[in-house]
């Protein structure tokens, strides 16, 4: 958008020193030329190459200019118009023809790896959450139902860099990798790259991969099959999960616990409390997507 900005602001520029420079060309240049509206009136007949016939060249000086003017003029036109279909109509189109984003111009936002089953309940609970993100899918069935339904997407393979530069990932916050295993691998060391600040949540498959996830730079690693397996077995013995360590604690028996935003959290260890209290945000996003990305939903009235 910047740079459609920028080359509609040249065209303007171009657009207005033409008839500026045909105007005190002719003036110095054509006899016939007595003053500036005259010289101007000349400018723009030419320019546009109307050619009324009450007005022309008469030395090969006012020739030149002419010439100048006729080409010069003939660009800006083009060079305007093209200008103005790319920063005003092209999105218009896009929206007609139902086309993913290019790019997004988001920031501080979540950027979601995949649209399946796990990233169709992250979208759900950060849409609730009025959270900014944007979905990169690569299957364009379902790039074409996240646009009927007006969801932020990109195109594309979420492993390659183009890609994540089109989702803004160095102005991201988090990047959520709901893929296959070796491609949450590549798609971790990709987004570190691009952005090294940025926190990374990938989800594993195989336990086994966890150790690798975590070298490559995943912040959190999430095995959705043994978190819903935690959760049930938590609400079976009526017990928590702390957010920190992921361990299950009796709110009756816990020594250490925090309140935070009207709700109370409970931990294992005095470890897990200051690890919450240095960044509480950080663990209480993380427990608000993944657990319901993850877990069955209770059954109503529970």
């Amino acid at each position: 958008m910047k740079r459609r900005m920028k080359w509609f602001i040249i065209s303007i520029f171009l657009l207005i020193s033409v008839p500026i420079f045909g105007t005190f060309a002719f003036l110095a240049t054509e006899p016939t030329v007595d003053t500036i509206w005259e010289a101007f009136y000349f400018t723009i007949v030419t320019m546009f190459t109307v050619g009324f016939g009450d007005v022309y060249p008469t030395t090969q000086a006012s020739q030149a200019v002419a010439i100048i003017i006729i080409i010069g003029g003939v660009a800006a036109v083009i060079t305007i118009l093209q200008s103005i279909f790319n920063l005003f109509l092209t999105q218009d189109v896009r929206k007609e023809l139902g086309l993913p984003e290019r790019r997004t111009k988001m920031k501080d936002h979540i950027i979601i790896c995949g649209y399946g089953n796990v990233g169709q309940l992250l979208y759900k609970q950060l849409k609730s959450e009025n959270e900014k993100f944007v979905i990169i899918e690569n299957d364009p069935a379902k790039v074409a139902d996240l646009v009927d339904k007006d969801i932020p997407v990109i195109s594309g393979d979420a492993s390659t860099e183009d890609v994540l530069l089109r989702a803004n990932i160095k102005e991201a916050r988090t990047i959520i990798i709901t893929l296959r295993d070796s491609t949450n691998i590549v798609v971790t060391v990709q987004a570190k790259m691009l952005n090294p600040s940025i926190y990374v949540v990938s989800e594993v498959e195989d336990l086994r991969n966890t150790t690798v996830l975590k070298k490559v730079g995943a912040d959190e690693v999430v095995h959705c099959h043994e978190m819903g397996a935690r959760v049930m077995a938590a609400k079976a013995r009526r017990t928590v999960i702390d957010p920190v360590c992921g361990t299950e604690v009796s709110p009756t028996m816990a020594k250490y616990s925090f309140e935070y935003k009207g709700e109370k959290y409970y931990f294992e260890s005095k470890e897990c409390l200051e690890a919450f209290e240095k960044s509480p945000d950080r663990f209480v996003q993380m427990k608000r997507m993944m657990e319901p990305a993850c877990s069955i939903e209770p059954a109503k009235g529970s």
